[in-house]
C-alpha cells in the first residue's frame, strides 16, 4: 500500500468520524458533564465496539447483510430501538450538577453505554465492507487489514478526543443546574432522532 493510499484512506476515515452522530454527541455529552478525561476514557468503548465491526466486516459479515435484508433490518430495528431508549433515558433521569458528576461506577457505566452505542449501528458494517476493499489489493492479507483498522481507530480517538477538549471549555459556561438540564433534553432528543431516522427507512 502505497503512502499516498494511506493517506486518503486517513483523510476518508476522519471526515466519516467527525460527521455528527450518536457517538459524537454522547462523547459531548460526557466531555460537558464529566469532563474531557472521563469522555475520552468512555470513548475506548466505542473504539471496542468499531474493532469488532471492522473484523466482522473483513470475515463477511458485511457481504452477509447486504445480501440479506431482513437480517439487516432485525440488526437496525434493534439499534434504533436502544438509541430510543437511551433518549428517553436522559428524559427521565436528573441532571447532573457538575461539582456532583463523580458518581460510583459511572466509568464503567459510560464505557458501556459508550460500546453499545457503537455496536448498536450495523451500517457501520457496511461502511467497512465497502471501504476496506478501495485500499486492500487482492493480494494484501490480514496484516494490511489491522493496520488500516488501527488507523481507523486512531483517526477516531484524535478527532473525538479534540471535540472533547473543545467541549470541556463550555463546562465553565453550562454549569447551572437549569442548563444542565437543558443539555441533557437535548442529548436526549438527538438520540430519539438518530433512532428514529434509522428505522424510517424500515417502515416509510
Amino acid at each position: 500500500m502505497s503512502l499516498t493510499a494511506f493517506i486518503a484512506f486517513v483523510l476518508v476515515s476522519a471526515a466519516q468520524v467527525a460527521t455528527p452522530g450518536p457517538s459524537t454527541i454522547f462523547l459531548l455529552n460526557n466531555a460537558i458533564v464529566y469532563g474531557a478525561r472521563r469522555a475520552i476514557v468512555a470513548l475506548s468503548g466505542d473504539l471496542v465496539a468499531i474493532v469488532i465491526l471492522a473484523s466482522l466486516s473483513a470475515a463477511g459479515v458485511g457481504a452477509l447483510l447486504a445480501t440479506n435484508p431482513a437480517l439487516f433490518a432485525v440488526l437496525r430495528i434493534a439499534g434504533a430501538a436502544y438509541l430510543l431508549w437511551l433518549g428517553a433515558e436522559y428524559f427521565r433521569a436528573p441532571p447532573v450538577v457538575q461539582e456532583h458528576a463523580e458518581p460510583s461506577g459511572a466509568e464503567t457505566a459510560l464505557w458501556l453505554q459508550s460500546f453499545w452505542i457503537g455496536i448498536s449501528n450495523p451500517k457501520a458494517v457496511l461502511f467497512f465492507a465497502a471501504l476496506f476493499p478501495q485500499f486492500i489489493p487482492a493480494d494484501g492479507g490480514r496484516d494490511l487489514l489491522t493496520v488500516l483498522v488501527i488507523a481507523f481507530v486512531t483517526t477516531k480517538l484524535i478527532v473525538l478526543g479534540a471535540y472533547a477538549m473543545v467541549a470541556r471549555q463550555l463546562r465553565r459556561a453550562l454549569g447551572h443546574r437549569s442548563d444542565m438540564a437543558f443539555g441533557r433534553r437535548l442529548t436526549g432528543a438527538l438520540f430519539i432522532l438518530f433512532g428514529c431516522v434509522m428505522i424510517w427507512p424500515l417502515v416509510a
